[in-house]
């Protein structure tokens, strides 16, 4: 081969790398765990998706195991990792998510079935230990794609949430198929996205009795719906926007039983927005936690603190950190952002759970070892990485000598931006300091103070009301003895 055609090999091959970046999801596609008993005992059903032994990364197969955990956290795997939908040669089977009915441990699993002219998707009804009942049948299926399937047990039902490109959509909208938890068929459906819009990737989580939470995203937004199941009717509320400015597919849900709220947290830019849902769909109480992005398809972890009478609530960073936050009735507050955790073999950019567990005795491991589990697919072969960690021999962020300075503070981004009417400012310093926070018009003219006062050292979060005052660009300034940072923000009405 002369030297042209090896120049121009190259930089084609170079070209193509550039254009066509592989798909995080391409090996890794989806992680669920799911806890469950069996004759008393504490058991986790896990499923994945994963392409790896094939050819082309897309050709998915679903795979499940069990595992339970002894009193000081060693993990027992009860089965092997076994596939149970796919031929190893199908086009993609994915990604999975799942369900259980808890009166009689029956599973829902749903996944995206390219293997034919049309993506549909497709469900299994089985047991845990793959005993099927209903087998893989076509859940929604026609013209276009139906994909990104998610699934909740609700009150007798399972409500499979799910994007329809198919009409009367003009490109993706959001939608539910009510199905009967015995025998997996469908006695009703609900659209929840306007077709006229593009809407798409819900994710879904249920108390399992009368409420489940459906979010969802359309390229930067974040939006959701409360589906209300009584003994004879099931309802909606209407689509409500949660959070803006958003990152698609990097937002996960989870149900508070003790506050009768759900929390969603979604990442903004590098931060994370996490926010309080009740019942109505509305939002109680929402907060930014900076530096610590929520990693895309991700399962959070809660567990609930008796003495505080708080949650403890616990995520993967795109960071590789582990964060841990409390969440009280209308509060949401930033505990701990563990750094660096999972680097050897690393973990993937998308499908990762992270899991509060109990050992097969039911000893709370959080509370008697601060011990947590985090899951996500291994890249080099077809099976799950388990890694259980305690989380006290790791070193959080905050406490690196390297990372803070005690004299100084931190400004982060005020959120919303643009806002209308009402935002909220961000700061952290980290010694007890004389602190001015005022905020100045476009010409320098300061047109309020809110705050001049001593603060004990950590974050503070300060509303600010604008409603008085006309569109336009303004500058909030945070300023300590010797410090002083200024940043902007837009007010559109």
């Amino acid at each position: 081969m002369s030297n042209n055609k090896c120049t121009c090999l190259f930089v084609l091959i170079l070209i193509s790398k550039s254009l066509f970046a592989q798909d995080p999801r391409e090996n890794s596609h989806s992680m669920n765990v799911l806890p469950f008993f069996e004759q008393g005992i504490q058991k986790y059903y896990v499923t994945w998706s994963s392409s790896s032994g094939s050819d082309d990364g897309w050709q998915h197969d679903i795979y499940h195991q069990i595992i339970s955990f002894t009193s000081e956290g060693k993990i027992i795997f009860n089965t092997n990792a076994r596939r149970y939908i796919g031929t190893g040669y199908d086009e993609a089977q994915e990604p999975v998510n799942i369900a259980i009915d808890p009166i009689d441990n029956t599973l829902l699993s749903v996944w995206e079935d390219g293997s034919g002219t049309s993506v549909d998707i497709r469900g299994q009804l089985h047991k845990p230990d793959g005993t099927i009942i209903k087998s893989n049948w076509i859940i929604a299926g026609g013209s276009e794609s139906q994909h990104s399937p998610d699934v909740v047990h609700l009150n007798g039902l399972y409500l499979v949430s799910l994007t329809d490109e198919a009409p009367p959509a003009h490109t993706s909208m959001n939608e539910v198929r009510i199905l009967n938890d015995k025998t997996g068929e469908q006695i009703g459906s609900m659209d929840l996205s306007p077709p006229e819009e593009d809407h798409w990737w819900p994710v879904a989580k249920s108390n399992n009795n009368n409420f489940a939470f459906i979010g969802w995203g359309n390229g930067h937004d974040f939006y959701g719906s409360v589906i209300k199941a009584a003994s004879d009717t099931i309802t909606k509320t209407n689509q409500n926007l949660y959070v803006s400015n958003i990152e698609q597919y990097h937002y996960s849900i989870a149900w508070l039983e003790n506050l009768l709220k759900f929390i969603a947290i979604v990442k903004v830019n590098d931060n994370s927005i996490a926010c309080l849902i009740d019942t109505n769909g509305v939002r109680r109480a929402f907060s930014l936690i900076p530096n610590a992005p929520i990693t895309r398809e991700t399962d959070i972890a809660v567990n609930w603190d008796e003495q505080e009478e708080k949650y403890q609530i616990m995520y993967t960073s795109g960071m590789k950190d582990i964060v841990l936050l409390s969440a009280s009735s209308n509060t949401i507050g930033l505990v701990q952002i563990y750094q660096d955790i999972l680097t050897n073999p690393s973990w993937p950019p998308t499908g990762i759970s992270c899991q509060f567990i109990h050992a097969a005795d039911g000893t709370d491991l959080w509370n008697s070892g601060r011990i947590i589990l985090v899951v996500h697919n291994d890249e080099n072969s077809n099976e799950a990485i388990y890694r259980t960690i305690v989380v006290e021999d790791l070193t959080p962020i905050i406490n690196k000598k390297d990372k803070f300075d005690v004299d100084k503070f931190v400004l982060y981004p005020a959120y919303p931006n643009p806002f209308n009417s009402i935002i909220t400012i961000f700061f952290e310093i980290f010694k007890n300091s004389k602190v001015n926070l005022s905020v100045y018009d476009i010409n320098g003219h300061l047109i309020l103070t809110l705050v001049n006062d001593f603060l004990s050292f950590g974050r503070h979060e300060i509303v600010w009301n604008a409603h008085n005052l006309s569109s336009g660009i303004y500058f909030y300034q945070l300023k300590t003895k010797n410090l002083s940072i200024t940043k902007k923000c837009m007010l559109l009405k």
